[in-house]
């Protein structure tokens, strides 16, 4: 009987069902032949099915419209079905298989699923056995047709299979993407004794490839050569093509040499296969032997060469011969060629390049894919060109093989989410008609990175409920996202839930939750996540064991952090830029500078990445001496073309008091991001040049980029500094018109102090019960601050209350207070400060200034004397107090936290770090050289005074940095007016 298999969604209509109950009872040929006469007699049904066959064949070629098509297969193959099925002659079993055949066949052939499943409705109720054949040809049209889970029914089902049943499941299996299947069903095909085919193998070694399944690939090659199946040429281009996506080469080379006729096609695995794996010398003397060989190049070979070096981060390589194809007699680069450049600037963070390298493919006339635009797509991204996305997207839409593309709307989605508004994401989201997993990711890792986890979860649901699964790049994405956006806590509760799901964390979720452990400080958990390495014997890989070092550092076990550095065998360039990094957050910037000197003895090469950290590093020390060495050797190496690297170039330059140098830097960056607007208007601010910063604001604007919360955090802090107030409150009310976005805490904290340091106590009070958060530190801090400047003892007890509460642990609160209860008189309440600080266990972070001479940093801590040159120092220090009392230095003892005689809180303000800094730099540099000094506290009223003075007297332009802005003193006057 045959097999019953009837599990489908569509209903046998009433004419059909009507001729299937009739064959069941007709059981004689008699009755067979009064159907006949009733449907009209067809002398051979099989002729019939191939007559119906050319029918639609000539319709096609004629170019007929789909309807006309349509109503031919409807009315010649539908309305005759039934005819031939009655006309069948049940007793000569050899043309009823040849009917069904046929029948499938245009089933198949034509699309027209539902006439498949009637006729196989009819081989049930006829009782026609399922042979070999006919349950081969049923099985091809469900797999042709796109149903997988009817013909993997259908297929477990079959009582006999043959190698073409095996063939079809497999082509099908591998066709939709599910490459694990197909192994798997080839496994069982061996087990049961099938033999291969050329058709077979072909789709288990393109299985292996994609999953890049070496054993599997080579078990199959090796039972191949067990069976002495020899294989086509097909067969070996598919088996040289797996070795070669394994990264087998030695294993691929020795088949490439086997094969006597090697084609174009295998030349070009086997270049594309060496310039992967980054042995480009293999791949261009694969080119030399080829043309020795009589096999010329064609596209594909340098396509091949151009994306590898483009991949490899050699770029010049790539670019030379791009070059070479410009300049060929017999091709021009295609798409490929350019979309291969494009890509590998792009991914190398080369964005601006990617995008003139862009330019000049239209320029040229080339018609950019969906793989290009891809990439542009992104480099816009990366460099936040808003008006420059938006183009590229009306340029999709006007091209129909782009405007419904996968691929263009992921990416479109992804731009969105990370340069404009969650919002215009969300509207290109929901316009994908046909969404994957990667629409969803995109959009997941949007709002988890941009701290909306809410909308994230709400969205994970809504994909789950949609069934779609979310995979581990899903929850990648969303921890990262949310590591990135600071929001760790938020990330380790997803850790948990992708855990109770049964995903196994990798790599990435490994370094994304130890990320997350170094965000809220969980040590104890980060050590867990350690262990978890340590027992499944995850590699400690650059991913994993630069999170280990930065969780550890993170959480203030900075020593464990540079154990688990020492005890790595193999450290590579982002091993040790984790090491750099960890120095320089931990505030140990000599020692990360002592690390990059070992990383270049070590023979490794630094990358951007270790470039950034070692400027972060000389900005700390306002070593500008170091910070340009470092300069020359970013130009040295290739290392400036990056915007990341030029930013933080700005900054160091910026920081170091070289504000000139940094404009420069600014004004050559042939394309600025968001963020270089942001550092040079923040270079501005903190140096106290606010008109500047607005007039770069004014700029930003007209070039036609929209500024983002740092860029008002940066413009409002200029403001501060500066004292412009009415200009603060008019760049406060532009976040919410006409840019649509809600002022943030940090912006409410820059107005509060922009107005306390005028003095509108009044107005900051008020602004502050009115603001929709609670007030921070940063607030309370900023009102301490101005009562420090404006002598408010009582509004300071108010803040400082606060700032005990929000940090408990800060000592520059408790001192802030303490002095402005000395500066009041008020000796006793100054002594509860200190005593409250002793029984909270504050300690005093001591006053330290640096100074770099001769690239050397030397330090000095208030009332040290351990320097060599102490004595020269003191003296040098006396005579100025002597020179700048004749010209109007008075001493400020108020700033003198002890209840003592004049004369001892005079000489007490002798040793504070930034004179003994001061002296030193004078009697150790030429005459009329400027000095930089740094401190790592706010610099003191009386020290801001004396270095006015000192300035005029020496003829030196003087520039001190404290932990809160920049001072230049020139002829006896600041930069910041004395506002500060």
């Amino acid at each position: 009987m045959a097999t019953s298999v009837l599990p489908y969604p569509y209903a046998i209509n009433s004419f059909n069902l009507t001729i299937l109950q009739k064959n069941v009872i007709s059981n004689s040929p008699i009755c067979h032949s009064v159907h006949a006469r009733k449907f009209g007699a067809i002398a051979s049904p099989v002729k019939e099915c191939q007559k119906i066959s050319r029918i639609t064949e000539t319709h096609q070629r004629n170019g007929d419209s789909f309807t006309g098509y349509g109503s031919v297969v409807r009315n010649g193959v539908l309305n005759n079905v039934g005819v031939l099925l009655h006309s069948m002659d049940f007793t000569n079993p050899d043309e009823c298989v040849e009917t069904y055949a046929a029948i499938l066949q245009n089933c198949r052939k034509h699309d027209t699923l539902e006439l498949g499943f009637q006729v196989h409705a009819h081989l049930i109720v006829c009782g026609v056995e399922l042979c070999a054949f006919i349950g081969s040809q049923l099985l091809e049209m469900y797999c042709k047709l796109g149903h997988s889970d009817d013909a993997r029914k259908l297929f477990d089902k079959m009582p006999e299979k043959n190698v073409f049943s095996w063939t079809s499941m497999m082509e099908m299996y591998c066709g939709l993407g599910y490459y694990e299947e197909t192994i798997n069903l080839f496994n069982v095909m061996i087990d049961e004794g099938i033999r291969p085919d050329h058709f077979v193998f072909p789709k288990v070694f393109k299985a292996c490839s994609k999953l890049r399944d070496y054993q599997a690939g080579k078990d199959a090659y090796d039972y191949m050569l067990n069976i002495k199946f020899e294989g086509n040429a097909w067969v070996k281009r598919s088996a040289l093509d797996m070795f070669v996506k394994c990264g087998k080469m030695d294993i691929a080379r020795r088949l490439f040499e086997e094969t006597k006729n090697k084609d174009i096609i295998m030349w070009n695995m086997m270049v594309a296969g060496y310039a992967t794996t980054g042995e480009f010398k293999k791949a261009l003397q694969c080119i030399s032997d080829m043309k020795l060989e009589g096999v010329m190049p064609d596209h594909v070979t340098w396509n091949s060469i151009i994306t590898g070096y483009g991949q490899d981060g050699k770029l010049k390589e790539a670019s030379k011969y791009f070059m070479k194809m410009v300049n060929s007699d017999y091709f021009k680069p295609n798409v490929v060629s350019w979309s291969a450049l494009i890509a590998g600037h792009e991914q190398n963070g080369y964005s601006s390049e990617a995008l003139r390298e862009f330019r000049n493919m239209i320029i040229n006339g080339a018609k950019p894919n969906s793989i290009t635009i891809s990439s542009v797509i992104s480099a816009c991204t990366k460099l936040s060109l808003i008006r420059h996305g938006k183009e590229i997207h009306g340029y999709c839409m006007k091209t129909a093989d782009l405007g419904s593309d996968l691929l263009v709307d992921n990416s479109l989605v992804d731009f969105y989410t990370k340069c404009q508004s969650l919002k215009v994401a969300r509207l290109k989201f929901s316009a994908i008609k046909e969404k994957d997993v990667v629409s969803w990711n995109a959009m997941l890792a949007g709002y988890a990175s941009r701290g909306c986890h809410e909308e994230a979860i709400e969205l994970l649901n809504e994909m789950e409920l949609q069934g779609v699964e979310p995979d581990i790049v899903t929850w990648n994405g969303l921890i990262t996202g949310c590591t990135r956006n600071k929001n760790g806590k938020i990330a380790l509760e997803l850790l948990h839930r992708m855990c109770r799901m049964g995903i196994n964390p990798n790599r990435t979720s490994i370094t994304g939750a130890l990320s997350a452990c170094a965000q809220v400080k969980d040590l104890k958990l980060g050590k867990e996540i350690h262990g978890y390495v340590m027992r499944h014997h995850i590699e400690l890989s650059s991913g994993v064991g630069s999170a280990l070092i930065t969780m550890y550092s993170g959480c203030d076990a900075l020593e464990v952090g540079c154990c688990v550095f020492n005890e790595l065998p193999m450290k590579d360039v982002v091993i040790w830029n984790s090491i750099i990094s960890a120095y320089v957050q931990n505030g140990k910037v000599i020692e990360a500078l002592y690390s990059l000197r070992d990383m270049n003895v070590n023979n490794v090469k630094p990358d951007s990445i270790t470039m950034i950290s070692a400027l972060s590093a000389c900005s700390k020390l306002a070593a500008l001496y170091q910070g340009k060495e470092i300069h020359q050797f970013i130009i040295r190496h290739g290392l400036d073309a990056s915007n990341f690297v030029c930013n933080a170039l700005i900054d160091m330059y910026g920081r170091c008091g070289s504000i000139q140098k940094s404009r420069r830097i600014f004004d050559l960056m042939p394309i600025r991001d968001l963020v270089s607007w942001n550092v040079m208007i923040s270079v501005y601010g903190m140096h106290g040049f606010g008109m500047d910063a607005i007039n770069l604001f004014q700029y930003l604007r007209a070039m036609g980029l929209s500024p983002n919360h740092f860029t008002f955090t940066n413009l409002l802090s200029a403001c501060s500094h500066s004292g412009l107030i009415d200009e603060g409150w008019e760049y406060f009310k532009m976040i919410r018109t006409p840019y649509a976005m809600e002022p943030a805490i940090e912006q409410y904290a820059c107005m509060v102090d922009l107005m306390t340091r005028a003095g509108h106590f009044d107005e900051a009070l008020d602004f502050i019960n009115k603001m929709p958060f609670e007030p921070n530190a940063a607030v309370w801090g900023s009102l301490l601050g101005a009562c420090r400047i404006h002598f408010n003892p009582d509004l300071a007890e108010l803040a400082a209350q606060h700032l005990f509460e929000l940090e408990p642990q800060i000592s520059g609160n408790y001192l802030l207070l303490a002095n402005i209860y000395s500066a009041a008189g008020r000796w006793e309440d100054a002594a509860k400060i200190r005593c409250l600080m002793r029984e909270r266990g504050v300690t005093k972070l001591p006053g330290c200034s640096w100074i770099e001479v001769k690239r050397k940093v030397h330090s000095f801590i208030v009332g040290d004397t351990s320097h060599p040159m102490m004595n020269d120092i003191v003296t040098k220090m006396e005579s100025l107090y002597f020179e700048i009392k004749k010209i109007g230095y008075v001493p400020d003892t108020n700033y003198v936290l002890k209840n003592v005689e004049e004369d001892e809180k005079e000489f007490s303000l002798c040793g504070h770090s930034e004179k003994l800094a001061l002296a030193f730099g004078l009697i150790s540099t030429p005459t009329g050289t400027p000095l930089r000094i740094i401190k790592n506290l706010r610099v003191c009223g009386d020290c801001h005074s004396a270095t006015k003075y000192i300035s005029k007297v020496e003829g030196r332009e003087i520039i001190m940095r404290d932990n809160y802005r920049f001072h230049h003193f020139v002829n006896g006057v600041c930069s910041c007016g004395d506002y500060w």
